[in-house]
């Protein structure tokens, strides 16, 4: 291997090694898209987390806990029809997101996707795969404010409100 040829090939993988670090800089900004799918799949996959994608940590100005209200109604959605609360989730796919408005502080994001019932992964594969259950289409306009450098869904977005 020549002098020349050595020195191209450093060049590349110098090249190479900055390209990624800028990608993965880029890939790990905190975004208002990022939030709302994160929230938007937490909301659908009844996760715990929740709390932690909302403002105020689903806290609303009544000092009602908001996703902790809605879990329990799911919890007790579920014992009302002899379930666990696990047969309630949902997958939440096929997401698109348009920004509406944004500024430093708060943004609106449109977002939309297909859910489906999804107790297990093998279940949504069979189900999908025999046409037990068929998708349903969702669509949300979601708030978000910046709270300490990190996005949050604010308001009631789905239907947070009907479990308060």
């Amino acid at each position: 291997m020549s002098q020349d040829s050595k020195l191209a090939l450093g060049a590349v993988l110098l090249v190479g090694v900055l390209l990624q670090l800028i990608l993965v800089g880029a890939d790990t900004r905190d975004t208002p898209h990022d939030a709302a799918i994160a929230f938007s799949k937490a909301y659908f996959s009844l996760c715990p987390e929740l709390a932690q994608t909302m403002a105020n940590n689903g806290v609303n100005e009544d000092e009602i806990d908001v996703a902790d209200a809605y879990l329990h109604s799911k919890y007790l959605e579920a014992s009302a029809r002899g379930y666990e609360i696990k047969r309630l989730r949902k997958s939440f796919t096929h997401i698109r997101t348009k920004t509406i408005a944004r500024d430093e502080k708060s943004a609106t994001v449109h977002i939309s996707g297909t859910t489906r019932i999804s107790i297990n992964p093998v279940f949504g594969f069979v189900a999908k795969i025999f046409f037990i259950t068929s998708p349903m289409d969702v669509e949300e306009t979601i708030n978000l404010v910046n709270e300490k450098g990190k996005w949050k869904v604010t308001g009631q977005p789905f239907d947070l409100a009907d479990a308060v």
